[in-house]
């Protein structure tokens, strides 16, 4: 019998792993780690924590026989390492937002129509452009030190297992710093243009999400009780894996990821509407790519409101919220900002029309609908049409009940296959399979066909109300948003 590949997935709230053989997941294991959030937009982890997660799943699955390491992970981060590859300082996120005025200067330097063009994306406070030359202009001595950029969790991972420098197309075209129809790096004079010439000796090589990118050195190995000498592939990054779980990978319809953040996408050869949000990232086979509108929080929100109200248990909020019949009181669930189909980093979380009989109850019906009006919101952004069906994934989609209201509020069927927390670790398993050629196509063979979760009709023209609310609710409250951050003079 075939042996099982160990698969990875650093994700934002935690490191999740499976053993997988013949793209069926035979034990899986994961690891909390935290987020520090701070004044001005700042949202860090330690890549330290990740790698600490990543151990404690290996020791939880303890494998002994293994045909290859597979990882993928989340995206659009600054990992900094020295010559000897320790970290330098904490990893700036993907949801960072503190660049607000440097990505006004990058745009100083080339018009934001050009860099979009170049890079298939609008460049944000997010994009990693601003964000290093945030770090050029106030922590000059963590840049004095760095020897080396990694641009994600996955990359770090790989990192530590084979003493990889390297990134995948699909995380690389995240970042500001991917051309993306010519497959390439920024070069050496566009970065000059940008004032981060600096920059180009750091940028690790970029490979096809699925290749080989070193075998497991000895001493790691050892540490982690596995046999040394493994190959070690770097998946797409985590939006490239799920897609290709979500049963998208090749041309066809769209899916949904619902997880600490959140985006919907699907498989295309042409590139996306960069001006309603579009990211268009690079597939692992040259010639397509992956449309993805992103949201910077999704589930996010209910482990806010679980905090808030001091739970444990999610299915225990849930059930509290589609328990209440629907009513008026909309919820913003923009945290930390938007990204997309608007970009507005100074956007936060809003409750509207709360009343004197509205109690906990409603508040949770509310977000619960106010992350799936986001859903919607970007669902258009990829057309103006609402799909066939959708196909939800991602540890959000456990639950039934939130994944009947997104049927109900969206109008349409929802598809969850067979595992759907897993799906991102299934994508990078059989992106490496591609790569190995032992795979011909991106299409995962499920160990079931999907279940098909039917809308409830009778509250959708409600629904239709409260989604027409639910936008107008933002652009009320925009200008204030921005006041509100505004900062006081002393």
């Amino acid at each position: 019998m075939n042996a099982p590949w160990l698969v990875f997935d650093i994700g934002t709230g935690s490191a999740k792993a499976a053993l997988i053989r013949d793209s069926r997941i035979l034990a899986t294991a994961s690891a909390a780690y935290p987020t520090v959030h701070g004044a001005g937009g700042v949202v860090e982890q330690d890549a330290e924590q990740w790698w600490a997660a990543a151990r404690s799943c290996c020791r939880d699955l303890s494998p002994r026989r293994l045909a290859g390491i597979a990882l993928t992970g989340q995206m659009q981060d600054v990992v900094l390492l020295d010559e000897s590859g320790e970290v330098i300082r904490p990893v700036i996120l993907y949801s960072d937002t503190r660049a607000r005025a440097e990505i006004e200067q990058i745009h100083a330097f080339i018009s934001q129509t050009e860099l979009t063009s170049l890079t298939g994306a609008q460049q944000t406070a997010g994009s990693i452009l601003a964000k290093l030359r945030w770090l050029c202009r106030h922590e000059r001595q963590s840049i004095a030190r760095v020897a080396h950029l990694l641009l994600g969790g996955a990359d770090f991972i790989a990192a530590r297992l084979c003493g990889s420098r390297a990134s995948d197309s699909t995380t690389a075209a995240t970042t500001g710093l991917w051309r993306l129809a010519a497959g390439k790096l920024l070069d050496a004079p566009t970065l000059r243009r940008l004032e981060l010439g600096w920059a180009l000796p750091l940028l690790p090589r970029v490979v096809a999400g699925g290749a080989q990118v070193g075998a497991l050195a000895a001493g790691v190995a050892k540490e982690l009780g596995l046999p040394a000498d493994l190959p070690v592939h770097l998946g797409p990054g985590d939006a490239g894996s799920a897609t290709i779980g979500a049963g998208c990978g090749e041309l066809g319809p769209a899916y949904a990821y619902v997880g600490s953040s959140g985006w919907v996408g699907f498989s295309a050869r042409e590139i996306g509407d960069a001006a309603a949000g579009v990211m268009s990232l690079a597939h692992p086979r040259r010639g397509h790519v992956i449309q993805v509108v992103p949201m910077m929080t999704s589930a996010g929100n209910l482990s806010w409101l679980r905090d808030v109200f001091d739970s444990s248990d999610y299915d225990d909020i849930i059930a509290q919220g589609v328990s209440c019949p629907p009513g008026k009181l909309v919820f913003l669930p923009y945290l930390q900002g938007e990204r997309a189909p608007f970009n507005d980093p100074l956007a936060r979380g809003a409750f509207v029309g709360i009343a004197a009989d509205t109690g906990r109850p409603q508040l949770v019906r509310a977000v619960l609908e106010g992350i799936i009006f986001a859903y919607r919101h970007t669902l258009s952004a990829l057309s103006p049409q609402l799909p066939t069906h959708l196909t939800l994934i991602g540890g959000g989609a456990r639950s039934d009940s939130l994944n009947q209201l997104f049927a109900d509020i969206l109008g349409l069927p929802v598809h969850l296959p067979p595992d759907v927390e897993h799906a991102g670790l299934q994508g990078a398993w059989q992106a490496a399979q591609v790569a190995r050629g032992t795979a011909s196509s991106f299409v995962i063979s499920p160990a079931s066909p999907p279940r098909i979760l039917q809308p409830q009709t009778q509250h959708h023209p409600h629904y239709e109300r409260q989604f027409q609310h639910y936008l107008a609710a933002y652009q009320a409250l925009k200008p204030l948003f921005a006041q509100m951050a505004r900062r006081v003079a002393p």
